[in-house]
């Protein structure tokens, strides 16, 4: 059996049947692109909001940690120099890997 060429109208007429229909679920419309993009911008905004949060917060606690060590290492250095902790006192401290 022979096939015969499609027509202008036949060719048509598929192309709304079969390809339209297909394409139409691969593309978006500029409405939703436009929503698509607006919503990740916002979490983005907000993933960028809890990680400044997140940073601040370790900023502050690395500057407390520090001046606590700070505080310590004169502490214990003066009870050192003073002789109020025993040889032992002084190891269990320096155990701790505090400093």
């Amino acid at each position: 059996m022979e096939e015969k060429p499609l027509t202008l109208s036949q060719l048509i007429e598929y192309g709304e049947k079969s390809l339209i229909p297909q394409l139409e679920e691969k593309f978006v419309s500029k409405r939703e692109f436009s929503e698509f993009k607006d919503k990740i911008y916002k979490d983005i905004d907000y993933l960028i909001e809890k990680v400044d949060k997140l940073v601040e917060n370790n900023e502050i606690r690395n500057y407390q940690e520090d001046k606590e060590k700070e505080f310590f290492a004169i502490l214990v250095k003066s009870l050192k120099d003073k002789n109020i902790l025993s040889q032992e006192e002084l190891e269990k401290i320096a155990k701790l890997n505090i400093f």
